[in-house]
């Protein structure tokens, strides 16, 4: 029993260091340009290791945005905590832009994941976390307009679009500022419905 243990732990730091140097990876390179080849000699492991561990280059990159995504979620819901709902949510709201704002988050959360892992798949995983935090926010509030759920929807839609704004922008400061003021008008319009 004790070195079945031991091969699962083993197994699980194995793919944690996979992971972590795949994020790096991605975060330099993009997921086009990374080379398993590199990823193997940084983790020092082998190319049978990461193998065992995932089928492919897509199924890291999709457990490296599953990462990214419980941090992200941790880090907004940090940054609402000990607040009312509306001013919860929108220092969640805030939190989003400002993490997004970071090229690596930017490059493999906004722009390569609906791409590389596919729309569906991509949707899933914001279901799975964003939204759900969004929609336990929204589920403390008063005479909400419509159901938490399709709210936090209709909010995380439009963050990930003012995300992309702000990526592509030339002038990402600028672009920062406007989307942040959009969202502010959204969060307030919602409020005065559900007052």
């Amino acid at each position: 029993m004790e070195v079945k243990d031991g091969r699962a732990a083993q197994g699980e730091a194995t793919q944690r260091t996979l992971r972590r140097h795949a994020r790096k990876l991605f975060a330099q390179k993009g997921y086009s340009a990374a080379n398993t080849n590199e990823l193997v000699e940084r983790a020092r492991v082998t190319k049978g290791a990461l193998y065992h561990h995932f089928a492919n280059k897509r199924e890291l990159f999709h457990a490296v945005i599953e990462d990214i995504e419980r941090d992200l979620v941790e880090r907004i819901e940090s940054a609402g905590a000990g607040r009312e709902p509306w001013e919860r949510l929108a220092a969640m709201c805030t939190a989003y832009i400002d993490a997004c704002r970071e090229p690596a988050l930017a490059r493999m959360l906004v722009l390569e994941a609906p791409v590389v892992l596919g729309w569906k798949t991509w949707c899933n995983l914001e279901q799975k976390y964003e939204v759900a935090a969004f929609a336990r926010c929204l589920g403390e509030a008063d005479a909400l307009p419509e159901p938490p759920e399709t709210l936090a929807q209709v909010i995380l839609g439009a963050l990930t679009t003012g995300a992309r704004v702000i990526a592509t922008a030339s002038d990402a400061e600028a672009a920062r500022a406007d989307v942040q003021k959009t969202i502010d008008r959204l969060l307030a319009g919602l409020r005065s419905t559900a007052s």
